[in-house]
């Protein structure tokens, strides 16, 4: 049995994925910049309402794959080969069921100039997203960390300089470039990355080998499915509903706050992504040593969700200064949503200790509750107060996302409590779910 993960380990893959957190932090922000000031803010609304609508249904194009490669390498290195090629085999196949299935709901979804869109955004997020996603959280759960940061910040690096080429032949020729025109290059930066990420792959770590997939890790696999979809869901498909409903300048001003929002929250990810190989290790010993590790790290991120609640509340009126004049609506937006980053700060520990201790689906049922939520808010109140529903949508669900997490955590411990016999080690495992 490997020692448990030392905290010096724990700093320096921090580090790594921090800084790579804020790296390509700072080139998503200056791709977000240049995608609104090219695209404006009706056109780039309705270009990230489409992504947001593929991003839900993408989840399921690798089955959860990528969290079955870093919990099953973090624990067991010698489980790569198999696990990888189970890995490529699934998303592959995965990925054209996605496109059938995402090209049928943009027909009942979106309005017909926009449907044209889905084919070019499932081949960039489905396909060669994911396989970034495999190769990082590969890297991830074998310790690589440098690896691992380094993939997921190429991405955000690639997109900015795309976006810098069509902002630079828009201003050149005096063009006004639209979605489509975006879209049709879109995939090119996941593409080489996802290329080079599986080459990293094979020449440091080996070549997959192709057996048939046990069922019962195909169900633990779909639980991260759900989850994941369950996210995409709560996060982003308000903006495909302002899209659907022809508001693409409110889908625009809306998505530009949300997205300050989310670089905002960086840091937070970064955090946790570095911790959870060891979170995996400490939870199959028992969910109250996953969950001592994660009250350790809320200490240490709560202050930083203070302080950038304060920060993007009074700071809202940079917004239409960066993104450009017809983002000045997006002020008002950042003010309402400005309490996400505090609240994700308190779903993200306490769900990372429910994913690394107990069987995914506790976390997914939560996840799940809340996109049905999301779904039902978004439903009630974006046809009557627009963006503000939106928002009031969002900060709900958050909210009782933290709320419906921290009671499954405390169901799990008490469950672990009364159900462990009294002369048993606390280092006992808990059964694995496959």
């Amino acid at each position: 049995m490997r020692a448990p993960i030392r905290e010096e380990r724990l700093f320096k893959g921090s580090l790594w994925m921090i800084s790579s957190q804020l790296f390509s932090m700072c080139f998503q922000a200056v791709y977000f910049v240049l995608m609104g000031r090219t695209l404006g803010s009706r056109e780039y609304g309705a270009f990230v309402g489409v992504v947001a609508l593929v991003a839900v249904l993408a989840q399921f194009s690798s089955v959860g794959m990528e969290m079955i490669l870093l919990r099953n390498v973090s624990r067991d290195r010698d489980s790569f080969a198999v696990t990888w090629g189970s890995a490529l085999r699934i998303t592959g196949c995965g990925f054209l069921i996605l496109l059938i299935v995402a090209s049928l709901f943009g027909r009942f979804v979106l309005r017909p100039e926009f449907r044209m869109l889905v084919p070019w955004i499932a081949v960039s997020d489905a396909l060669f997203g994911k396989l970034v996603q495999l190769a990082s959280r590969t890297f991830q759960g074998a310790g690589q960390m440098h690896a691992s940061a380094k993939l997921t910040a190429f991405t955000n690096v690639g997109r900015a300089c795309l976006a810098a080429a069509l902002y630079l032949c828009a201003r050149r020729w005096g063009s006004h470039p639209d979605a489509y025109t975006w879209a049709r290059i879109y995939w090119l930066s996941p593409f080489l990355v996802a290329v080079i990420g599986c080459w990293m792959v094979t020449a440091r770590l080996g070549w997959p080998r192709f057996e048939r997939q046990r069922l019962a890790q195909l169900s633990e696999g779909f639980s991260f499915s759900l989850s994941g979809s369950s996210i995409s869901a709560y996060n982003d498909i308000d903006k495909t509903f302002l899209v659907s409903l022809g508001q693409t300048y409110a889908a625009g001003i809306y998505t530009a706050a949300y997205r300050v929002v989310d670089v905002a929250s960086a840091p937070l990810y970064g955090l946790y992504a570095a911790a959870t190989p060891g979170l995996f290790r400490e939870g199959a010993r028992s969910v109250v040593r996953a969950n001592a590790q994660t009250s350790r790290l809320l200490l240490r991120t709560a202050p930083y969700g203070i302080a950038v609640a304060l920060a993007l509340y009074f700071g809202a009126g940079l917004v239409p200064r960066l993104f450009g004049a017809s983002f000045q609506g997006s002020v008002a937006v950042l003010r309402w949503l400005y309490l996400l980053p505090l609240l994700r700060v308190l779903h993200y520990a306490w769900g990372t200790a429910i994913t690394a201790s107990a069987s995914q689906w506790n976390r997914t049922a939560t996840q799940l509750g809340a996109a049905g939520l999301n779904l039902l808010l978004n439903f009630l109140l974006i046809p009557r107060w627009s963006w503000q529903g939106a928002a009031i949508a969002s900060l709900l669900t958050d909210g009782s996302l933290a709320i419906s997490t921290r009671i499954m955590l405390w169901r799990i411990q008490r469950r672990e409590q009364f159900t462990r016999p009294e002369s048993s080690s606390p280092l006992i495992p808990v059964p694995s779910a496959e």
